[in-house]
This record gives C-alpha cells, structure tokens and sequence, in this order.
C-alpha cells in the first residue's frame, strides 16, 4: 500500500526527477503500516518532511534557456579532461549536457594499484593472523585450522586469498555496522545491576 500523494507524483511523472529519492519515498510509506505506533509517528514524520523537500525542490533535468551556460574550454577542468583523452561534452543543438557516448578510458595504472595494493594488504593480513595463532594448539582447533586453510590459499592462488580477503573484510564491517555501541546511559544501567 502506498501513500495516495506519491501515487498522484507517479501519475504526474515526477518520479522520473529523481529515482532514487522517489524510492526512498515509496519504501518509507511500504514500511509505515506495519510498525508499532511509536515507529509509526517517527515514519510519518520522516515521509512528510521528506515529501515535502521532494515536491519543493524538484531536481531539474534540463537547464531553464534563460540560464544555459556552456561549458569554457579554456577552464582548468576543461585543460585537465584533456589532457587525460576525456571526451568533451557535446555542444551540439544549444545542449551543454549532452555527452558523447564513447566509453571513458580506462585508467590502467589505477587498476594496477588498487591490484598490488589488496594484494600487499591481503599478504600483511594473512601474516599477522599466522603470527598472533595459537602455539600448542591441537589438530583440531578451528583458529589453527583457519590459519592454515589461509597459509595454504595463499601459497595456491594469491589473487584468490585477495578477493577471500576483500569479502570477509566487508562482511567484517556490516556485522560490527549492525551491532551499534550501547549508548552511556545503557553501560551505567548494565555496570548498576552487575554490582552486588
């Protein structure tokens, strides 16, 4: 069920403006209905106010003529764009934003940075977790059975251990993202009940 405002914004064409606030906007009213009351008045405020913003200020999709400004070719970012083999905007027909179509070039010294640089992150990972392992641990323990499945990745297929790397990293991060740190008056309430 959607809201009756965004259903008349969609039926008028203004959620071609903006795509992505619009969505925002639909998934804010899908979202409204189900919640506890409280959430609810939370939601309702957030969509108003966001509703409000959206239909204030559409984005504008084509410059108004009386302020068409066509780009100067002598600006640094112009220099900049072509010294690099960056395509120029096309001035053609009076339209300052309209592009060429042709492909932008690759930036291959880029990608072989970001390339060496996961891979030398990856390596210096997998070295400090086979350093920080347990000593006496036996054949079965899971953290020495990590670490050699990571020793032996590393030693099989390097760009492998980079992108098993990459992923658990970003796994990493959304999990410690989820779990937000407890507010002070949450750790005073928990350090009162645990003192005798």
């Amino acid at each position: 069920m959607t809201d009756p405002r965004l259903e008349a914004l969609r039926a008028a064409g203004a959620h071609h403006h903006d795509p992505a606030r619009f969505h925002y906007l639909e998934v804010l009213a899908r979202r409204l209905p189900g919640q506890p009351p409280a959430v609810q008045r939370l939601l309702a405020h957030k969509l108003e106010s966001a509703l409000a913003r959206y239909t204030q200020n559409p984005p504008r999709t084509k410059p108004s003529i009386g302020h068409q400004s066509h780009a100067n070719p002598n600006s640094p970012l112009a220099r900049l764009n072509q010294s690099l083999g960056i395509p120029q905007p096309s001035t053609a027909g009076g339209d300052p934003f309209v592009v060429d179509s042709a492909p932008l070039p690759a930036l291959k010294s880029a990608h072989q940075f970001s390339k060496a640089w996961s891979h030398i992150a990856a390596e210096q990972q997998v070295v400090q977790a086979l350093h920080r392992g347990p000593e006496n641990a036996g054949p079965l323990n899971a953290h020495k059975l990590v670490l050699r499945s990571l020793s032996l990745m590393r030693s099989l297929s390097p760009d492998y251990l980079r992108h098993f790397m990459a992923q658990m990293d970003t796994l990493l991060w959304l999990d410690q993202a989820s779990h937000k740190a407890p507010s002070p008056a949450a750790r005073a309430a928990r350090k009162a009940r645990s003192k005798p």
